[in-house]
């Protein structure tokens, strides 16, 4: 005989009562999935120790270095255009660079490493160490001008067009090259310059130089960041369009803290910076 209905319907669970005992259900698995899962402290761990991390250090401290000695290393320069901040870079005192100033502005010439330490007064340690990259200009090293005159050797200033065409491979188009160049300039003063001129290859200017001396310009480096467009104008290899690109850039960074950051401009070829670095230098107040 089988349950009575009665019973039978005592037994069953109403919808609410069904609807807690899965909701206890559901809590109960997610309890044990909770308590099993592992911890997030766990996960993504580095061991700090390991030969991997240790060895990503150490390739990372010897790129930083490279860097560094990169940034610190000081290439061949002439001692005539020393700016406060190579001064600071070569480690010159302040007295130091006070002496070479006032020599500078003098109108006197650097001609020898003995002259550097006489005017600067630095010691004999920081001749060792700085000395040998001293590159001084072609015309430094050539003799008096007496001597000059009696090898028939006259400054570029002082050449017609007549003279110049006498040189093998330059004729009267190159020619006045040359002189509109040196007139606009006040000068051609090293071989950086003349290599401005459109033409003019290594070979013609060596041509040149048996015939003819580099003029003597007292150049004053100047602060870029200081300057107007018609002071950069006045630089050689510098053209109106250049000028604006030039002034630009400065003031859309606010200064620069390394001429090196012109090289970010396509126009500022390998060439043009070499006689940048003679007129202009970059620091920040």
């Amino acid at each position: 005989m089988g349950i009575s209905r009665l019973k039978y319907s005592r037994l069953r669970l109403t919808k609410v009562e069904r609807g807690g005992f899965f909701m206890l259900l559901l809590l109960m698995f997610s309890l044990i999935i909770l308590e099993t899962r592992p911890s997030s402290t766990d996960l993504g761990m580095v061991e700090l120790n390991s030969e991997e991390v240790q060895a990503w250090l150490l390739t990372y401290d010897s790129l930083e270095s490279a860097q560094r000695k990169r940034r610190n290393k000081i290439f061949p320069f002439n001692p005539n255009f020393i700016s406060p901040a190579k001064a600071d870079r070569l480690g010159l005192t302040a007295e130091e660079f006070r002496r070479f100033q006032e020599f500078r502005s003098s109108g006197n010439w650097i001609n020898t490493t003995e002259d550097f330490q006489r005017v600067t007064g630095v010691s004999q340690i920081w001749m060792k160490q700085y000395a040998s990259l001293f590159k001084f200009p072609d015309f430094l090293k050539e003799k008096t001008s007496a001597l000059q005159q009696s090898q028939n050797k006259i400054f570029l200033s002082q050449a017609n067009e007549q003279q110049l065409m006498r040189i093998k491979g330059i004729g009267p188009v190159m020619a006045r090259r040359i002189i509109r160049a040196r007139d606009q300039w006040g000068g051609i003063g090293s071989e950086h310059e003349l290599m401005l001129i459109h033409g003019l290859n290594t070979s013609l200017v060596d041509a040149l130089m048996r015939d003819f001396l580099y003029d003597q310009k007292l150049i004053t480096p100047r602060n870029i960041n200081k300057l107007f467009p018609v002071d950069l104008a006045e630089l050689p290899g510098i053209d109106f369009a250049l000028t604006k690109r030039i002034w630009e850039f400065v003031r859309l960074r606010q200064g620069l803290q390394s001429l090196e950051e012109l090289h970010f401009l396509e126009e500022i070829q390998p060439r043009l910076f070499e006689v940048i670095q003679l007129y202009l230098y970059a620091m920040k107040n």
